[in-house]
C-alpha cells in the first residue's frame, strides 16, 4: 500500500473527528471503521480491556458477513498461573504493548481467531493487530484488522506503511478513549488528560517525523486548540502577520474581530469547569460558523476571550455580521452535561486598508479598545471603529 501525504493529513481530519464524539458506542464504531478504510481491511475487531483483567470484544465490522448477532469470549489476560497470556494475538498485543503483524494467518498455532473462523463461517488470512495503550503505557484495549486486499481486491499482507499509519490512528484513538472515560471525573483529572493529549501529539509527531511532508501536517496538528476544537492563538498570530502584509501589498480592506463571553466566571463558578468548557466550544463554533469564508479565520485568542480575521470587508457589513452574532448567541440555549445555559457576547470590531507595517499591532489594539468599550457600555453589544488612510 502506497501512502502520500494526503493519506496523513487525512489522519488529522480523522483525529479532530474522534475527540469530537460524545457516544462511546459512536466513538468505538467510527475507530474500527476509519481503521479499516484506512488500509483496505476486510474486517476488523476492537477489544476493550476489563477490570477482570480480559479483552472483552466490543465492536466487529465485516465486509462480507450478514450476521450482526456477534458475541465473542472474553479473552484472559493472564494464564491460570498468572503468567502473561500470549498464546492469543490480541492478548500478545496488549501484554506485550506492541503490534502483531501476521502476514499468513495459516502458519500461526492461533486458538482465538481460528474460534472466531469456526463460529462466523469467515477465512481469516492476515491480521494486524495494534494496541491501545494510556498515557502509563498500558494497554486498555485492541484493534485487530483482517485481510488487507489491493486495489483489485486480491488478499494481501498488511505492509509496514500501513502498520505505521494504523499505530498513529490507535494513538490518536486511545487519547478520544480516555476522553470520554474521563469526561465524568473531577476538573482536576481533566488537567492530567490534558498532558495525556500532549504526550500523544509528541508521539505522533514522531511517527510522522519518519514520513514525508510530515512536518506540515504536525505543524497543523499543534494549531488546535484542545478545549474548543477551533485555531489557536498561535495560529491566529501566524495568519494575522501573512494576512495583514497581503492586504498592504494589494491595499484592500482586512478586519478583526475580538469576542468575549460576558461574566464567564459565573458559569465556571455556578456550573463548574467542564461545564464551562462545554460553553467554550459551543460558542466558538458559533462564531467559526458565522464567518466560514474560505479566507475567514476564527481563533482562541486566550481564556474566554475569541479572534476573527476577515479580509476583504467592509466595515458596515462587518459591524452587521457582528451584531448578527451577538443576537444569535444571546437567544440560544447551550446544552451541558447539567442544564441547558445561556450566555451574551461583546464584539470589538476594527477595520483598516494598512497604511504600513508599523500599524499592524495597531489593528488588534483598536479592536481590544473597542471590546473593552463595549463591556464598559453594558456588555451584549458591538463597538466597532475604522481607520482610514
Amino acid at each position: 500500500m502506497e501512502l502520500d501525504s494526503t493519506a496523513y493529513k487525512r489522519l488529522i481530519d480523522v483525529g479532530r473527528a474522534l475527540s469530537a464524539e460524545k457516544d462511546i458506542n459512536s466513538l468505538l464504531a467510527r475507530i474500527l471503521k476509519e481503521a479499516k478504510s484506512m488500509v483496505s481491511a476486510e474486517a476488523g475487531t476492537l477489544y476493550l480491556r476489563t477490570h477482570q483483567n480480559t479483552l472483552k470484544f466490543s465492536i466487529v465490522l465485516n465486509d462480507t458477513l450478514e450476521r450482526t448477532d456477534i458475541d465473542l469470549p472474553e479473552i484472559p489476560l493472564t494464564t491460570v498461573g498468572g503468567e502473561p497470556n500470549l498464546q492469543n494475538i490480541a492478548s500478545r498485543a496488549a501484554n506485550t504493548g506492541e503490534t502483531v503483524n501476521v502476514s499468513d494467518f495459516s502458519t500461526v498455532k492461533e486458538s482465538g481467531a481460528r474460534q472466531f473462523d469456526a463460529i462466523m463461517g469467515y477465512m481469516s488470512r492476515s491480521f494486524l493487530t495494534v494496541p491501545l495503550k494510556n498515557h502509563h503505557e498500558e494497554s486498555i484495549g485492541v484493534l485487530q484488522l483482517l485481510n488487507a486486499r489491493d486495489q483489485k481486491g486480491e488478499y494481501i499482507a498488511f505492509s509496514p506503511d500501513s502498520e505505521a499509519l494504523v499505530e498513529a490512528l490507535a494513538s490518536q484513538a486511545s487519547v478520544a478513549l480516555e476522553n470520554r472515560y474521563l469526561v465524568d471525573e473531577q476538573a482536576e483529572l481533566k488537567h492530567q488528560f490534558e498532558r495525556e493529549v500532549d504526550e500523544r501529539t509528541r508521539e505522533l509527531k514522531g511517527a510522522l517525523e519518519k514520513l514525508s511532508e510530515a512536518h506540515i501536517i504536525l505543524k497543523e496538528l499543534t494549531t488546535i486548540d484542545s478545549v474548543t476544537g477551533i485555531r489557536n492563538r498561535q495560529y491566529f498570530e501566524e495568519v494575522y502577520d501573512q494576512e495583514y502584509r497581503r492586504a498592504l501589498r494589494q491595499q484592500y480592506a482586512v478586519t478583526v474581530m475580538l469576542v468575549d463571553i460576558d461574566h464567564f466566571k459565573r458559569v465556571n463558578d455556578t456550573y463548574g469547569h467542564l461545564v464551562g468548557d462545554d460553553c467554550l466550544a459551543h460558542v466558538a463554533q458559533d462564531i467559526d460558523n458565522a464567518f466560514n469564508r474560505p479566507a475567514d479565520v476564527v481563533a482562541r485568542y486566550g481564556g474566554e476571550e475569541f479572534v476573527a480575521i476577515l479580509p476583504y470587508i467592509r466595515h458596515n457589513d462587518a459591524l452587521r455580521m457582528a451584531d448578527q452574532l451577538r443576537m444569535n448567541i444571546a437567544d440560544k440555549d447551550i446544552p451541558t452535561e447539567k442544564e441547558p445555559i445561556r450566555v451574551s457576547i461583546s464584539i470589538g470590531v476594527a477595520t483598516m486598508i494598512p497604511p504600513d507595517i508599523s500599524s499592524m499591532r495597531k489593528l488588534v489594539a483598536d479592536a481590544d479598545a473597542n471590546l473593552y468599550r463595549a463591556k464598559e457600555e453594558g456588555r451584549n453589544r458591538v463597538v466597532g471603529s475604522e481607520s482610514t488612510p
